[in-house]
């Protein structure tokens, strides 16, 4: 009997799905670690006896932008969809996706900045979701909610947006004529403690990993 082939997961986003550290130069991504757990909870469960673990990978993009993310969507190096269509034998069974903390500091870091459009904020997050979604039939995405940060504790702004857009996120996934029932949301599993390191709303370069 042929066994069943790996399930593939990719993890997507900014400077918390590449995990840095500053001030320190090493990356500590996230996904290595899932993936390890995912196969702890399938040996507990004694589910390796019939499908192997699945594979993690990711690319983060310290400092980007969502609209940059989706700008450069096909870009060989640094693009979603194009991370996505390269897997093959067996596609990608889900796409993790992280981003929208640089959004908010970008939209909010001008003195002269009043309330933002969630809407016009969100978009492109949604678009990425999108996209993974007319990639393959197949293919499920979890959004991840944008967590807290020293900047919103001092910017009401930048917090007002925040939990607008993790709740425009939450409906989006829950909305199964939009979502076609294959996206999920799970808030930051973590809230903010202040001198945390990583996750800053700015930054700079891009990077990845797989």
């Amino acid at each position: 009997m042929t066994p069943n082939p790996a399930s593939r997961i990719l993890c997507y986003g900014d400077s918390l799905t590449a995990g840095t550290s500053p001030p320190l130069n090493e990356l500590f991504p996230y996904g290595p670690h899932l993936e390890n757990e995912i196969q702890n909870l399938m040996t507990f469960s004694s589910l390796l006896s019939t499908s192997p673990p699945p594979v993690v990978r990711w690319r983060g993009l310290p400092g980007w932008t969502s609209s940059a993310m989706e700008e450069y969507i096909d870009d060989p190096n640094v693009g979603l969809r194009s991370a996505v269509n390269e897997v093959s034998n067996p596609s990608l069974s889900l796409v993790i996706i992280l981003a929208g903390t640089n959004d908010i500091g970008m939209l909010t870091s001008s003195a002269l900045s009043g309330v933002v459009d969630v809407k016009k904020a969100v978009e492109p997050i949604l678009n990425l979701h999108r996209s993974c979604l007319e990639c393959d039939s197949f293919i499920r995405t979890l959004a991840v909610g944008i967590p807290g940060s020293a900047w919103q504790e001092s910017n009401e702004n930048a917090r007002v947006l925040c939990r607008g857009m993790n709740e425009a996120l939450s409906e989006f996934a829950s909305d199964g004529s939009c979502s076609s029932g294959r996206v999920s949301y799970v808030d930051f599993p973590s809230e903010f403690e202040r001198g945390s390191c990583g996750g800053g709303e700015g930054g700079g370069g891009g990077g990845g990993g797989g």
